[in-house]
């Protein structure tokens, strides 16, 4: 059997590197990555990796890159569609039904998307939304852009390692 499995993965072909980052950056781009799950994105590593072909290094950074240029298209897609949210009279009224003052919005934004975008990253039900919301919120491009970097590169360093360790059991 695990001959089989040998001789399956050798038989890949070397261009399923080229998936790599489409499939990170459907992942994680805004409303697709709900239905993108990231096992593809981790079997496809994995796979590309047990060829050795391929340095594990490489194989991460285009993940990477997939990962950032998805959760960047959703920051700006929810930073252009702020303005137009606060235009509606529903959206406002929520808010303030809640009871929560626009000044007190802002700050506990300005507190917690640190934690949001990054912990927003790891978790893969909310992977697609944290961006989109970050801008929604008001965070400042520069602002996201450092935490994004962190977060992915967290999230980089976590898909490394379940590579190499699937490829242990191989």
């Amino acid at each position: 059997m695990s001959e089989l499995i040998a001789s399956w993965i050798e038989n890949v072909p070397i261009q399923l590197i080229l998936l790599i980052p489409v499939l990170a950056f459907l992942e994680c781009v805004f409303f697709v990555g709900v239905f993108v799950s990231g096992v593809f994105l981790l079997s496809t590593c994995s796979l590309v990796y047990a060829q050795g072909n391929t340095s594990l290094y490489l194989i991460i950074m285009l993940a990477f890159a997939g990962a950032f240029t998805g959760d960047h298209i959703g920051y700006y897609f929810g930073h252009r569609s702020a303005p137009y949210l606060w235009q509606f009279r529903w959206f406002r009224k929520k808010v303030i039904r809640q009871k929560i003052a626009y000044r007190k919005f802002r700050q506990l934004i300005a507190f917690s998307a640190p934690w949001a975008i990054c912990v927003g990253r790891l978790v893969p039900a909310v992977r697609s939304i944290s961006p989109a919301v970050a801008g929604i919120a008001g965070v400042k491009p520069g602002q996201f852009f450092a935490y994004d970097l962190l977060a992915c590169s967290i999230w980089a360093g976590g898909l490394s390692v379940l590579v190499v360790g699937i490829n242990q059991f191989i």
